[in-house]
């Protein structure tokens, strides 16, 4: 094995016995974390397929279709999670596992909530909300929506606390919680908040939409279909930064790992925080209403 830099000075370190403070191998549970991460993808690819290869009920052409353009980027980023995983699995340097499990665990935070409101799509398309289904959905969205963004605050935290050499600074665990919490809010404020009404049809309505059926139309077509293409949009530019970042971070060599900058630490932090809160509530937008 050739190492760039003296390699007299390189004792690899798998992240056992606590070695650098850190009381958990992220190198150890990498390997079980790319399975999960790949059958998910399986699960999500599976449902394209199907969704695809099924006809909808009359009008729930649009339904479908809006889950389609939710579950991609879905398929997408899981398997790049899964191959990010499987990289920190064959790590020999502990921080730098530590760094990459921070970009494919945000990864997997946003992903999986996405996936829950690709599925709510499909009650509709095929006609699955006669008993409330829709609504149930609804609610799990936003349990599952504050759940992954907990996680997300509770990784980033946990990433100053296991990079920083001493305490961490008072206020930068202050602005992760208080970030944490604003997008905690946000994200019920954009479940609960109603739609807008309909603004007056105009002039030359769309073929086969009458004025009656305007609101209807311009709730699921155009106001939704926005909020679901910048959903799936967000999705795709945040998990693509951070795999490009995560494979940035398996290329740099190890005698760069051996001390971090507290500023850097805590940018990363952030970063990983702020795009995934992105990334959820604008999932959250998009949810269908019942």
């Amino acid at each position: 094995m050739t190492f760039l830099g003296d390699p007299t000075h390189f004792t690899p370190d798998t992240c056992v016995l606590g070695t650098d403070g850190i009381d958990w191998s992220s190198i150890a549970s990498a390997e079980a974390m790319s399975a999960f991460c790949g059958i998910m993808a399986g699960f999500v690819f599976a449902g394209l397929v199907t969704v695809i290869g099924q006809k909808n009920p009359a009008g729930g052409d649009g339904h479908a279709s809006r889950g389609l353009k939710l579950f991609l980027p879905c398929f997408i980023g899981l398997a790049t999670a899964s191959y990010l995983y499987a990289l920190t699995s064959g790590e020999l340097v502990c921080a730098r596992a530590v760094t990459e499990q921070l970009f494919s665990g945000s990864i997997l935070a946003t992903d999986a909530l996405i996936v829950i409101v690709a599925l709510a799509w499909l009650l509709p398309a095929y006609d699955r909300n006669k008993n409330g289904e829709v609504r149930f959905f609804r609610g799990l969205i936003q349990v599952a929506a504050q759940f992954s963004m907990l996680m997300v605050v509770v990784s980033a935290d946990g990433f100053n606390n296991s990079m920083i050499e001493g305490p961490v600074a008072g206020w930068v665990t202050s602005l992760v919680y208080g970030g944490g919490v604003a997008f905690m809010a946000a994200i019920l404020y954009f479940w609960w908040k109603p739609l807008p009404p309909a603004p007056p049809p105009p002039s030359s309505l769309p073929h086969g939409v009458t004025s009656a059926g305007w609101p209807a139309h311009w709730r699921d077509e155009i106001h939704l279909n926005r909020r679901v293409q910048i959903a799936a949009r967000t999705a795709v530019a945040v998990g693509g930064l951070l795999a490009v970042a995560g494979g940035c971070v398996v290329g740099i060599t190890w005698n760069h790992w051996t001390s971090m900058p507290a500023w850097l630490v805590y940018t990363l932090a952030a970063v990983t925080l702020v795009l995934p809160g992105l990334v959820i509530t604008t999932a959250v937008r998009s949810a269908p209403r019942a």
